[in-house]
């Protein structure tokens, strides 16, 4: 049967992982975790478990057939290669298995650094018209990946359960690094300027947010207010005439 455009998504996840024996032994299945989360958000996601470089072969193609537009990878990794557990894949070769396959969906990455832009530069060069690429700079500890993820996905989904757009996922992602104090490589399309744009998103101190308000609050001052008839102060109104 053939399947829909390229174009034609759903707003869900698809979760693959893929860790070492020592993770499998000790149940650190951050991937299963999270999709038991987006299950009780009322969520449809779909987890898929693999452990070489052939399973992630079919698991790309089964990806393209759901037509969900996340893709979330849980797994190992370094600044040149994703581990699977019992091969490594180059940052080329996964921009091989997924080529073209991306496009009109987004791509969240759990893994130890590679949130980077040697990464996502390869893998949107693979995949144009791809939206977006997120994932922690930092090696991340379980524990604090559970939390993270999980609150991300509730956060981008309560703010909309169809289209989640740059900005949520930006703000969403803010948030985050605030509250865990990590940093994040975040990289996406920017449509109206046809850019391939990329951020380091860190963590803002509660100094930086108390003197940004405190700036908003003294701007917000001195601004002209009108007065009961809706009109600006007249001698508001003769500086604005002077000075034109």
């Amino acid at each position: 049967m053939k399947g829909n455009p390229i174009s034609h998504t759903y707003p869900e996840v698809f979760i693959i992982e893929s860790l070492t024996l020592e993770d499998e032994e000790l149940n650190r299945f951050e991937g299963k975790i999270l999709y038991d989360i987006l299950k009780l958000s009322g969520k449809n996601p779909r987890y898929y478990y693999f452990r070489t470089k052939d399973e992630l072969v079919l698991l790309a193609q089964l990806f393209r057939e759901s037509d969900y537009r996340f893709l979330h990878i849980s797994c190992h990794g370094t600044d040149m290669h994703i581990q699977t557990t019992l091969d490594h894949v180059s940052y080329i070769e996964f921009a091989e298995i997924f080529e073209g396959l991306l496009r009109n969906r987004r791509l969240f990455i759990s893994a130890c650094a590679v949130g980077n832009e040697l990464f996502s530069t390869v893998v949107f060069g693979r995949n144009k018209g791809m939206y977006s690429i997120a994932g922690p700079i930092e090696n991340i500890e379980f524990s604090k990946a559970i939390g993270l993820w999980g609150a991300f996905y509730t956060k981008a989904f309560s703010v909309s359960q169809g289209y989640v757009k740059n900005e949520v996922i930006r703000s969403a992602i803010q948030n985050l690094c605030n509250l865990f104090d990590i940093r994040f490589y975040w990289s996406w399309h920017d449509t109206y300027n046809k850019l391939h744009r990329v951020e380091e998103i860190r963590s803002i101190s509660q100094s930086q947010i108390r003197s940004a308000t405190r700036t908003r609050a003294r701007s917000a001052r001195k601004q002209p207010v009108p007065n009961k008839s809706g009109e600006l102060p007249q001698e508001v109104v003769s500086l604005v005439h002077e000075n034109a």
